[in-house]
């Protein structure tokens, strides 16, 4: 018995120093420790999908951007190396391969939000910003827009049909008082259609100077029943008219957030400002790419383009597209940061170097080069 005991020990006692030695060799490979002159050096599979100017694919395949430059920085403090795999407008496809851990990372314009944690970890936040609007620049005209009001086809229809029935109504008032009633009324055509038409816009817009009375049972009674129909026109012309101002407002520019509820809105699918537009109870039309967006708004096809700031502001620079701007309003706050695999034992040491990177002064530099300003 006291032999099996003894080899039982020596069993026990080299099982734990195994796992002890396979623990040291993980960490070694993972932070590049050479074990041998023949040992690989330890890589962080990373996921990238183009995203200016967060991530940059240039046609020699190369890749640049904001988040790249953060996961080289991370893997320099790591002291690993960094194997990228594109993913071509596939966010849903990146999201899930780093759910199944088939990524040790992945970058890309995906803000922070509840869904997303449910599926995968997020490292510490290394940039904020927000939903914003880019616009098209319009000069402002104020005259020239109560010109047009007053030019539009709806009111010049409406206004002719009021005129009509006022010298309609001018003119019965005058064939029943011409006879009787000749010093209100005159007898000749001209002059008598004249007091009529006074008499009937006085009565409508309840002036009633007084000047101008019938006194003729069936005068009185014509009186009597325009004063009612009266009440209908003026609130009929009034409606046109504010249907009429309306119309040309929507014509006005988009200057705030409140101005997203009649304006013609561009989004791009799947993507926070599609989903702050639902949230809203808004409709807006969908475009697979932020740059078709951008050229719907330039061609007049849309008012606004509600995406990140970052993201508008990088493209209205890139393409110097100076007809265009982003408003300073700040719809939604939205912070980037590196997704991970749900409980990745990589968490705790990529979240120190990112925090080691934000805060470096070669941080700024590289957040002056990539952003524009405004965002």
């Amino acid at each position: 018995m006291p032999v099996c005991h003894s080899v039982l020990w020596e069993g026990k006692r080299a099982w734990q120093w195994s796992r002890r030695v396979g623990a040291l060799w993980g960490l070694v490979v993972l932070f590049g420790g050479p074990v041998s002159a023949s040992a690989p050096a330890a890589r962080l599979v990373v996921g990238a999908m183009h995203a200016p100017p967060f991530a940059i694919h240039t046609d020699d395949g190369q890749w640049s951007g904001l988040s790249v430059e953060l996961v080289r920085q991370v893997a320099q403090t790591l002291g690993v190396e960094v194997e990228w795999r594109e993913y071509d407008y596939d966010l849903p496809g990146l999201v899930q391969a780093v759910e199944h851990g088939h990524l040790d990372a992945a970058i890309a314009a995906l803000p922070m939000t509840a869904a997303t944690e449910e599926r995968v970890d997020f490292s510490h936040a290394y940039f904020h910003t927000g939903l914003g609007m880019a616009v098209r620049h319009r000069s402002p005209e104020p005259v020239w827009g109560t010109v047009r009001i007053l030019i539009s086809w709806p009111f010049l229809i409406a206004l002719t049909g009021l005129v009509g029935v006022l010298l309609g109504t001018g003119t019965l008032i005058w064939l029943l008082e011409r006879r009787q009633n000749p010093q209100h009324f005159h007898p000749h055509f001209v002059r008598g259609i004249a007091d009529g038409l006074w008499w009937s816009a006085v009565t409508m817009t309840t002036v009633g100077y007084g000047d101008k009375t019938p006194v003729t049972w069936a005068g009185r009674l014509v009186s009597l029943l325009w004063m009612f129909a009266s009440v209908f026109l003026m609130a009929f012309f009034a409606a046109v008219l504010a249907s009429s101002f309306t119309a040309v407002r929507l014509q006005q520019p988009v200057n705030g957030p409140e101005d997203l509820a009649w304006a013609r809105v561009a989004v791009v699918a799947g993507t926070s400002g599609e989903a702050f537009l639902r949230h809203q109870g808004l409709p807006g039309r969908s475009y697979p790419f932020v740059i078709q967006a951008c050229k719907a708004l330039q061609r007049g096809e849309v008012e606004a383009v509600v995406s990140s700031k970052a993201i508008l502001g990088h493209m209205l620079k890139e393409y110097g597209w100076k007809d265009l701007s982003v408003l300073p309003h700040t719809l939604v706050v939205e912070d980037y940061a590196l997704l991970l695999p749900s409980g990745s034992p990589l968490r705790e040491a990529i979240n120190r170097a990112v925090l080691h990177t934000i805060y470096s002064a070669a941080w700024k530099a590289t957040l002056q080069r990539y952003m524009a300003v405004g965002e």
